[in-house]
């Protein structure tokens, strides 16, 4: 990683085995500025879905309910339906802090309220994209890592051509090693 001359927070999540979902527990209070110098708010844990497929973030009734959130607006929001089709509707939006594992703050969140399936909260692209976000399943295990403010360019096929170059040389048949040997033996004697 380069120098950074902000701070950079993130975490890494790791599950024994596959996941189909990556969640994590998280709290989440009314949105405030911690330098305000006013008591804080409470915060709750409620778990997470992360989706890079949504765009925004979402809260339930029950995050609502939990927090005694109340309304900043209204905003329509679509979700998928069957086949081609979307659902589109008006719904309540919200201001919230988002403290994610690892002491990872996301202040003041604009987020709608929707229903989730298997969550509490569903952090979309408008967080994801504050940083960077992977996830790997080496070894029959699920590791997600997520960092705020994004620091660089993750680059899968640049890695893999740096790597083979770097250990060609393991990497080749042992008849091809041999071509090779004899190649360069050729090549010194020139």
């Amino acid at each position: 990683m380069k120098l950074q001359r902000n701070p950079v927070h993130g975490f890494t999540s790791k599950a024994n085995g596959l996941v189909r979902e990556l969640k994590n527990d998280i709290f989440v209070s009314e949105a405030y500025k911690p330098e305000a110098g006013v008591p804080p708010p409470p915060r709750e844990k409620f778990v997470c879905l992360w989706d890079t497929g949504a765009t925004n973030t979402v809260i339930t009734k029950k995050v609502v309910d939990g927090l005694n959130l109340k309304p900043s607006g209204r905003t329509v929001v679509r979700t998928v339906g069957q086949g081609s089709d979307f659902n589109e509707y008006e719904v309540n939006t919200y201001l919230v802090n988002l403290f994610l594992p690892n002491n990872v703050v996301v202040a003041a969140v604009p987020v709608s309220e929707g229903g989730i399936a298997g969550g509490d909260i569903l952090i979309g692209m408008d967080i994801i994209a504050m940083g960077d976000f992977a996830i790997t399943n080496c070894d029959g295990r699920s590791c997600w890592t997520f960092r705020i403010p994004s620091v660089e360019e993750i680059d899968f096929v640049q890695e893999i051509q740096e790597h083979n170059r770097k250990y060609r040389h393991l990497l080749v048949s042992p008849e091809e090693k041999q071509k090779l040997r004899n190649k360069e033996k050729r090549e010194r004697r020139r």
